[in-house]
């Protein structure tokens, strides 16, 4: 049955992927792209979490997160993503999928914070989800995903962590674009100056490179920009390979 309204949902994945095949954030964007019909999506992001020993990982230890405003109940959109991730998830790999409806309560988000820290564990993710009536879901393998997929969800519900790999029109643009150009091709909201976090005006060109990867900041997609020797450019580099693209 459809909800009568639509329900604002964030939704976390992670270990979808194994060694040089595959990709969390790949696959959230053909999920966002498969899901169209039944859900707007709020963009993609991708958050760090540890690397140090210890860690099993594919890459460099990031989740993906997705904001759905979806015709579904938060129920149906679980099972859609879950059957996906099912499917899209490379052989080998240890997948998990975590839905948030609300802002997350603090005993989740001080664990998303200690994964990015050090080492936690899935039933430490399992037994705060279960506490807190979050759903999480392990989907194959060790099922370890669940710790990036809850993670994941509430840095992004929480708002001010991570990274756009999938918002409209970021692939679309390159080069020096003024402020205004920026903001009306793509669903950038807004450009910051990096080092007093003011809002650059319309008019201010600024070069964001070849690689656009807007942050998440106060829950809005920003640039962040640098003035290096009277222009403005984009603060963010494009890191080593690996992780989400």
């Amino acid at each position: 049955m459809r909800s009568a309204s639509r329900e604002l949902c964030v939704v976390g994945i992670d270990d979808t992927d194994m060694p040089g095949i595959g990709g969390t954030g790949g696959l959230a964007r053909r999920m966002v792209d498969e899901l169209a019909d039944v859900a707007d999506s709020l963009g993609v992001t991708r958050h760090q979490f540890y690397q140090g020993p210890g860690v099993p990982k594919t890459s460099r230890n990031s989740s993906a997160a997705i904001v759905f405003f979806a015709e579904l109940t938060p129920h149906e959109l679980l099972e859609a993503v879950a059957t996906i991730v099912t499917r899209e998830s490379i052989p080998g790999s240890d997948p998990g999928v975590a839905l948030l409806t609300e802002a997350p309560p603090d005993a989740i988000l001080e664990f998303a914070r200690a994964a990015q820290r050090g080492l936690v564990t899935r039933s430490a993710a399992v037994r705060l989800a279960a506490d807190e009536n979050i759903p999480l879901v392990g989907l194959g393998g060790t099922e370890d995903g669940v710790i990036g997929a809850l993670s994941g969800a509430a840095l992004r519900a929480d708002g001010n962590d991570g990274r756009f790999v999938g918002l409209p029109g970021i692939r679309d643009v390159s080069g020096p674009i003024t402020v205004a150009e920026l903001v009306d091709r793509t669903a950038i909201q807004q450009v910051v100056d990096e080092a007093t976090g003011t809002g650059l005006e319309g008019g201010v060109i600024i070069d964001v490179g070849d690689w656009l990867r807007p942050r998440l900041l106060h829950g809005r997609p920003a640039v962040v920009a640098r003035h290096v020797e009277g222009a403005w450019v984009n603060a963010d580099v494009r890191p080593h390979k690996g992780g989400h693209r």
